[in-house]
């Protein structure tokens, strides 16, 4: 906005570190993080499902990925409800430890298989009708590169599940507003990339030393919504459902201003922060 030492003076002065945490902190949190109990990850996931209005597909005779299960809680909670083939596949190995011993405790070993791989190597049995993504796709680097992944993974007819959000050029989209005092939206759009990684480091994360937003721990892949939709249209898919902004969908005047906006070209980039989608493999 003004140049890198003074948008780091800007940021730097409404910022805080009572969130700043090393990468060796935040696993050992992770390692002792109690898992959601049964109702409130069937509640999580009925959230999600809810989402696409009577669209998600349920049923026992579709087989199911997760992609991205991370501890499995949302994976078992989607078999609980009669989809009875059903895998989840991450390739942090702590995750898939704690997914598979949670699926011991709730019973539920012999209803969903846990894969810990890459998935970008990763040889699949089968393909599967229904490929769930939740709360990872702004992360993901290659997000094209992603889809076509999951094209090769599903039959022809075959749909993807997607739910995400924020996007980066949306108004909190750097995923960094825990640690500001003043809550500057869209400030990866308004502020120097450089000046929001030098704040980023002394008051949140001091140990990831990342030079882009790309390669910080988690990733931020930088995607607009409109190359969200023209990576869906090259990677063979077709938009079988469109959601915007569900969480604005129950304050009417908000929710009417953001349906607007999403509408318009190039603005629709800044106003649209969640997605939930289903695609058809064409």
């Amino acid at each position: 906005m003004l140049g890198r030492r003074l948008d780091y003076l800007i940021l730097r002065s409404i910022s805080h570190d009572l969130n700043r945490a090393t990468e060796e902190e935040l696993n050992v949190k992770a390692t002792g993080r109690k898992p959601l109990s049964r109702d409130e990850a069937a509640a999580k996931l009925r959230t999600h499902i809810d989402r696409f209005e009577g669209r998600f597909p349920l049923s026992p005779d579709l087989r199911y990925l997760d992609m991205g299960c991370g501890t499995g809680e949302l994976t078992a909670a989607l078999a609980r409800l009669g989809c009875r083939n059903v895998t989840g596949i991450d390739m942090v190995r702590r995750q898939i430890d704690a997914a598979r011993a949670y699926a011991l405790q709730e019973g539920m070993d012999g209803a969903v298989e846990f894969v810990c791989a890459d998935l970008n190597t990763w040889q699949a049995p089968q393909q599967y009708d229904v490929l769930l993504s939740f709360d990872a796709f702004e992360h993901i680097d290659d997000p094209k590169g992603f889809l076509l992944r999951m094209a090769a993974l599903a039959p022809p007819g075959g749909r993807a599940v997607l739910g995400f959000g924020p996007l980066f050029y949306s108004p909190n989209g750097d995923h960094m507003s825990e640690f500001f005092r003043v809550k500057v939206p869209w400030r990866g759009v308004l502020f120097n990339g450089q000046a929001l990684l030098r704040v980023r480091r002394e008051c949140y994360r001091p140990t990831d030393s990342a030079t882009r937003l790309q390669d910080i721990v988690g990733g931020l892949n930088k995607m607009r919504y409109s190359d969200f939709c023209r990576y869906v249209r090259e990677a063979g898919w077709e938009f079988d459902y469109l959601r915007l902004n569900a969480r604005l969908r129950g304050k009417p005047v908000i929710g009417a201003v953001s349906g607007f906006l999403t509408q318009l070209p190039v603005l629709s980039d800044y106003f649209v922060f969640s997605v939930y989608a289903i695609l058809r493999r064409q």
